[in-house]
């Protein structure tokens, strides 16, 4: 698929020898407690993705074959009901794992991430990512790629209710976070709130590692990157992240 000059997106079962270019495109992006700290759904997810499912992920590519963009999901079974929707994006991971160690026949696809690195942030490629794991996901047979989006300007305001955020708009009336509404101008149906999506744990110094924040007392603290505060208990030594994400539904085309 061609979607810029001198770009291209390909699957990664058409380029296997790229796939340890993937983490290094995520770092990027991710905040550092994301790579780092260990995720509630004890998966490991490159090992699931690349290793299991390569038909279901993608990579922008350059014209030198440098990785510019990566595109994660998961096949998974969704019975089409908001009451059925996995439990966010650590859900969504773990029913992906469990459907596909079970053998079990998926009906859907759970997008996971599309990140883009700085050095094409901004050119308009992000449409044409999710276009491209859409097109993955209806020719592995899927009816259906839910996603548990994570609203990229939610960080700038962590203490606002996901529920609040979603309420905000433009001046002219539309979605104000702009990948939420780029989600919903490509097809998207906003379903609504994952809480907790997506669970992160770790010692007080590790969170003070992950993000250069001092953690003197227990209490909420405002992380970078973090699109919720981050609750920290001093005297158990543990610091919780729990994510808010927006499930939205992109209904594919056979």
């Amino acid at each position: 698929m061609t979607v810029a000059v001198d770009t291209r997106i390909v699957t990664l079962v058409e380029r296997p020898d790229l796939a340890a270019a993937i983490p290094d495109v995520l770092a990027t992006r991710w905040p550092a407690f994301m790579l780092a700290g260990p995720p509630w759904h004890h998966v490991d997810l490159i090992r699931l993705l690349v290793g299991d499912v390569p038909q279901h992920q993608i990579l922008l590519l350059d014209a030198a074959d440098e990785v510019l963009g990566v595109g994660l999901s998961v096949p998974l079974y969704w019975d089409g009901t908001v009451d059925g929707l996995p439990a966010g994006w650590d859900g969504a991971v773990m029913a992906g794992a469990d459907l596909i160690a079970r053998g079990g026949t998926p009906n859907a696809v759970s997008a996971l991430s599309i990140t883009l690195t700085p050095a094409v942030a901004g050119q308009g490629l992000a449409a044409s990512m999710i276009d491209a794991l859409k097109s993955a996901a209806a020719a592995a047979g899927a009816g259906v790629m839910i996603a548990p989006v994570r609203p990229v300007l939610k960080c700038r305001h962590p203490e606002v209710s996901m529920a609040d955020y979603l309420t905000w708009r433009t001046p002219d009336g539309r979605d104000f976070d702009p990948w939420l509404r780029l989600h919903l101008d490509v097809g998207g149906t906003q379903l609504g709130v994952a809480y907790p999506s997506m669970k992160i744990t770790g010692t007080v110094a590790e969170w003070q590692e992950w993000t250069g924040v001092s953690m003197p007392g227990s209490g909420a603290y405002t992380i970078p990157g973090g699109l919720a505060p981050l609750d920290v208990d001093t005297a158990a030594d543990l610091g919780v992240y729990r994510e808010p994400n927006v499930w939205v539904a992109h209904p594919l085309d056979s």
